[in-house]
C-alpha cells in the first residue's frame, strides 16, 4: 500500500491530531498518544492494539530504524494500521513532546477487567498488587507503573479523581511498563469487595500506624495501598485495610513520593519472598 503524506499544517487531520493533547478529546475517542521509541517498542513487544502510525524519515535515527520498520510492517500487513508520513514541520507540530523523535502512534485505550488481575489461584506465589487512589500527577503514576513492573507486581488498581491512566506522559513516564502492567480504574467499593472475596490482605501506609513497613508480613496475598502525598488515602478507603504500616522520616519532610513509597513496600514485599519458608 502507498502511504499518505501530509505536508500542510492546516491539513485537517493535522488538526484532530493537536486536539489529541487534551484528555476530553481522547476520552471522546477512547484513543491514547504513544510516543518515544523505547515506549513505542514496548508496546510493540506486548502487541499492543495500534490504529495509526505518523512518521518523519528525516527524523528518524539510525538506532529508531528498526522500530519504524516495524511500525510500517504492521501498517502494511493485515491488521489495517493506517500509516501516514509527515513532514517535519508537521510532526513537530502535532507532537506530544516538546521534542519529536519523529514516530508518534494513535493506540485505542484498552482497559483491563479487575477480574483479569491474577490474585493467586494459577500459581504458588501469593498475588502482590498496588492501589492508588486519587493520584494527582501524570508522572507520579508512570513511575508507579515503573516500580511495580520491576518489582514483578501482578497489577496496580487506580481508584478516586485524579490522573488520566491514558496521558501520554503516563506512558513516557513508565517507560513502557504501561504495556506490562496489568492496570485497572475502579470504584475502590467495588475493589475492596472483589479483594475481599479472594483473601487478598490491604496494607495502607499512614503516618500515624504503629509497626514499620518492614514487620508486615507480605507475603501473603496482598495489595499495597496509597494515596496522594498530600492527604493521604480517603479515611473510607483506610478504614477498609487489614493492617497500617510507616515509613520513618528523618528529615523535615513528611511524606515520600507515592512511587519512592510504592518501591520501598513492593521491595520489601520481594525480600520477604525470597526469604526461606520458617517450617518451625
Amino acid at each position: 500500500m502507498n502511504d499518505l503524506r501530509i505536508t500542510s499544517l492546516k491539513n485537517d487531520q493535522v488538526k484532530d491530531l493537536v486536539r489529541l493533547r487534551q484528555r476530553r478529546e481522547r476520552d471522546r475517542l477512547a484513543v491514547t498518544i504513544i510516543e518515544e521509541p523505547l515506549v513505542i517498542s514496548r508496546a510493540l513487544a506486548a502487541d499492543y492494539p495500534m490504529s495509526a502510525v505518523y512518521y518523519c524519515p528525516e527524523q528518524i535515527s539510525t538506532d529508531d530504524q528498526p522500530i519504524l520498520d516495524q511500525l510500517l510492517a504492521l501498517c502494511h500487513g493485515p491488521e489495517g494500521i493506517t500509516a501516514v508520513e509527515l513532514a517535519a514541520p508537521v510532526m513537530d507540530k502535532v507532537a506530544y513532546r516538546e521534542k519529536s523523535a519523529g514516530m508518534l502512534v494513535v493506540a485505542p485505550q484498552n482497559p483491563t477487567e479487575l477480574e483479569n488481575i491474577y490474585l493467586g489461584k494459577n500459581r504458588n506465589e501469593s498475588a502482590l498488587l498496588v492501589i492508588l487512589e486519587s493520584v494527582e500527577k501524570p508522572g507520579n503514576l508512570g513511575a508507579a507503573l515503573r516500580v511495580a513492573d520491576g518489582a514483578g507486581a501482578d497489577g496496580l488498581i487506580i481508584c478516586g479523581t485524579g490522573t488520566d491512566l491514558y496521558n501520554p506522559n503516563v506512558l513516557r513516564a513508565s517507560r513502557g511498563s504501561f504495556f506490562s502492567v496489568k492496570t485497572v480504574q475502579e470504584e475502590s467499593e467495588v475493589v475492596v469487595e472483589h479483594l475481599r472475596q479472594h483473601g487478598v490482605q490491604l496494607v495502607a501506609t499512614s503516618p500515624i500506624a504503629d509497626q514499620h513497613w518492614d514487620e508486615v508480613d507480605f507475603s501473603v496475598p496482598v495489595a499495597i495501598v496509597l494515596g496522594t502525598e498530600h492527604d493521604g488515602l480517603s479515611p473510607e478507603l483506610m478504614a477498609h485495610c487489614d493492617q497500617t504500616v510507616g515509613i520513618p522520616m528523618r528529615g523535615a519532610g513528611d511524606s515520600l513520593n507515592v512511587s519512592t513509597s510504592a518501591a520501598i513496600l513492593l521491595y520489601e514485599a520481594v525480600r520477604q519472598r525470597r526469604l526461606p519458608a520458617n517450617h518451625e
